[in-house]
């Protein structure tokens, strides 16, 4: 705590070298966080610390500033996500379009199915935040109270999962809805008929899916209980607002423009008839 750098030729060689380069140009120091910050405040730490004017900070004109350690590591991790983010979601929504539109042959149907996707992880992400990060029920899951951040790794696993997931239910029904279609059933009928086949396969699934994720948040690692979280209320609410009220109700509204331009292709002539130009 000397006011003189010179005072550092004093201290021990063993320990002088644990915190100084041999060349005398590099020193390192540690501090200890609070605990009573949060991971997401720490990380603000790191980042206003890297904004910094490092010459005011030490009045070493040139000097150069690195942060380190675990804060330093989430800052760049969350970083990365968020940059990355946005390519995934765009990837994973062209491949699953791309997908559709060879097995449906529909443009609506493809693009009906993405939104109602996205519909579903949006409202899982919406009760991730709202149960975790705001602590609006957390001490069901053994927490003290909100955790004020979420781990960046969540939405990006969450998102691939779950539309991955919700595109399955969605292509199990539209799939039924349109054979039942080039069978010659009407619009109508043809909803009824698929909705009334698919409604066990769909529910079957998502209630072991559920069971599953549910398993995810009975322990004590906050990232998994997170990630179960979320999985969990995304397919809960896929397969039963989505897909058996939402899905369905478009489905009827939309009528002939379901299978817009070529959905009914190979459609009984009767059928293919009632097709809106």
């Amino acid at each position: 705590m000397s006011d003189t750098a010179d005072a550092v030729d004093q201290v021990p060689e063993p320990i002088r070298k644990s915190f100084l380069s041999s060349d005398g140009q590099a020193t390192l120091l540690e501090l200890l966080p609070t605990a009573t910050l949060t991971p997401n405040e720490q990380i603000q730490m790191v980042r206003q610390v890297r904004s910094s004017d490092v010459a005011v900070i030490t009045g070493v004109p040139g000097a150069t500033l690195s942060v380190g350690g675990v804060p330093a590591r989430d800052a760049d991790y969350d970083s990365v996500v968020k940059e990355r983010l946005p390519r995934v979601i765009l990837y994973v929504v062209l491949g699953s379009l791309l997908a559709l539109l060879i097995g449906l042959r529909s443009l609506f149907a493809a693009v009906k199915a993405i939104l109602l996707n996205l519909l579903s992880v949006g409202a899982s992400f919406g009760a991730l935040v709202l149960v975790f990060q705001e602590g609006h029920g957390s001490k069901l899951f053994g927490l003290d109270g909100p955790t004020g951040n979420i781990f960046p790794i969540v939405p990006i696993l969450a998102f691939a999962i779950v539309f991955g997931l919700s595109m399955d239910y969605e292509v199990f029904l539209v799939s039924r809805v349109l054979e039942e279609r080039r069978c010659g059933l009407s619009e109508r009928s043809a909803v009824i008929e698929g909705l009334a086949r698919t409604a066990g396969l769909i529910t079957s699934a998502a209630a072991i899916m559920i069971a599953v994720f549910t398993a995810f948040t009975v322990g004590s690692f906050l990232v998994v209980q997170m990630l179960g979280f979320t999985l969990a209320v995304a397919v809960f609410i896929d397969a039963t607002v989505v897909r058996m009220i939402v899905g369905p109700a478009l489905l009827q509204l939309a009528g002939d423009w379901n299978w817009w331009p070529l959905g009914l292709y190979g459609a009984p002539p009767a059928v293919e008839k009632e097709l809106v130009p």
